[in-house]
């Protein structure tokens, strides 16, 4: 179950984003901090009974692409942007191939579909068909050398206009 993040969780999704990235592509704690003071509605705890075992969210953005700079501007964030980028999609490694990242992207696809046209997000390789049964696309490979890493786009357009 997705429950909206606020400041008090800072430490928290912080724990949880250097627990699943490694350092070099882990947000710092200033971005997330940044992140979340302008855009607190875009990231959500996921909940196990009352357990937090992973979380999602990233800001939005009036092109269809994660562009770099985002990660460390929140600035750069459009509050009525036609996109919601997903910075992260983090699930603790002790509930990893249980199905929880799917429920988790899943659900707040759902929530937020109808603010914005469709959903962007970079992943590893790996990741790809993962994201495409949650109904995202690959698009090609990323412009983005965040981490010093290669990085796939992938997008979902909604179905319905908003």
């Amino acid at each position: 179950m997705l429950k909206k993040v606020t400041l008090k969780d800072l430490d928290l999704i912080d724990s949880i984003e250097k627990t699943c990235f490694p350092s070099q592509e882990a947000a710092s704690k200033d971005s997330l901090k940044g992140r979340l003071e302008v855009y607190p509605e875009g990231f959500y705890l996921y909940y196990v009974d009352e357990t937090p075992i992973g979380y999602i969210g990233g800001l939005k953005n009036n092109q269809c692409e994660l562009p770099d700079e985002m990660y460390e501007n929140a600035s750069l964030h459009h509050p009525n942007g036609d996109y919601q980028l997903i910075f992260s999609v983090c699930i603790l490694p002790d509930y990893r191939h249980k199905g929880y990242a799917r429920k988790m992207v899943k659900e707040y696809v759902s929530l937020k579909e109808n603010e914005v046209n469709g959903f962007v997000l970079t992943c590893k390789d790996h990741l790809i068909p993962f994201y495409e049964s949650c109904s995202f696309h690959f698009k090609g490979v990323s412009k983005s050398v965040h981490g010093n890493a290669k990085w796939n786009d992938m997008v979902r357009i909604n179905e319905r206009e908003r």
